[in-house]
């Protein structure tokens, strides 16, 4: 008579402790959903769109550092005598600070022989810097426009007495033009370009004269350090 109370109690027991121990425990708390943003209204009622942050459109990207060596071709006009065309090397160093601008460094030196079938040479020797500007850029092919400022050393031969002598004259020279560059790859890329350049020589009466000069240069780029941001 005295097992049947016990074995009641622990039917019970059984059954109602599963519920006792849901009831203890704590729902687990839930993240209230964010309310979508409302457009501000005017006192006549119309709705003010909300600000969208936009991007600056000109962003600098680091700098970009290039060298190039190559074929250069002249054609000068002397004031003492015709034209002469003078062929040599040209070298470059251009620092890209962003896309659209950078600063170059350009040397070069033409040089031909037996000017005026006299057995003398003509030469020029350039030293030139200045700023470089570019169109939009496309895949792999930029386009650009520089103006370079310095000096340019001329060589040539000044009629005197039936003869000529050998005279130079170094002075203040500029340079205007453009061309276009491929990129063949992340570390090479081939330019040409054409100038316009003004230096200086001796006329037939030994008077220092400006001369209008125009040259091609055909060279191979390498580039020493491109940001990564600018890599193609």
């Amino acid at each position: 008579m005295t097992k049947r109370p016990t074995i009641a109690r622990r039917i019970i027991f059984c059954l109602f402790l599963p519920a006792l121990a849901l009831a203890q425990t704590s729902p687990a708390p839930t993240e209230p959903s964010p309310t979508p943003a409302t457009p501000a209204t005017t006192p006549g009622g119309h709705s003010n769109p909300v600000p969208i942050a936009r991007a600056p459109i000109f962003v600098g990207k680091g700098v970009t550092v290039r060298a190039s060596v190559g074929y250069a071709y002249t054609s000068l006009g002397m004031p003492s005598s015709s034209r002469v065309n003078l062929s040599g090397v040209d070298a470059t160093v251009t620092a890209d600070l962003s896309p659209h601008f950078g600063v170059s460094a350009d040397s070069s030196y033409v040089r031909a022989s037996n000017v005026l079938d006299t057995g003398r040479h003509a030469d020029v020797l350039s030293y030139l810097a200045g700023p470089v500007f570019y169109h939009p850029r496309a895949a792999r092919l930029t386009t650009y426009v520089h103006g370079l400022i310095g000096g340019a050393r001329v060589t040539g031969v000044i009629p005197e007495g039936g003869g000529y002598q050998l005279g130079y004259v170094n002075r203040l020279s500029w340079a205007l033009g453009a061309g276009v560059e491929y990129q063949v790859s992340p570390s090479f890329a081939v330019r040409s370009g054409g100038d316009y350049q003004r230096t200086y020589f001796f006329n037939s009466e030994a008077a220092v004269q400006d001369q209008n000069g125009f040259r091609a240069v055909c060279s191979v780029v390498y580039v020493f350090w491109q940001h990564p941001e600018r890599r193609r």
